[in-house]
């Protein structure tokens, strides 16, 4: 489970096939962009926070 509007993702490191099952909690869902999500929020995100995501110093 994921909060609603949590920029999240997964990925299969093993050799296996997987299969992946999404629930959504809308019968209008929709595509939240990572960038529309990080540089263009409201109220915008901090300097500090942004580094610290991306493991830079500003």
């Amino acid at each position: 489970m994921f909060p609603k509007a949590l920029v999240h993702f997964q990925q299969n490191v093993g050799n296996e096939n997987v299969v992946a099952i999404a629930g959504l909690s809308s019968q209008f869902p929709r595509v939240q962009t990572i960038t529309d999500s990080l540089f263009a929020a409201n109220p915008p995100l901090s300097d500090s926070v942004l580094s610290k995501a991306f493991r830079i110093t500003v």
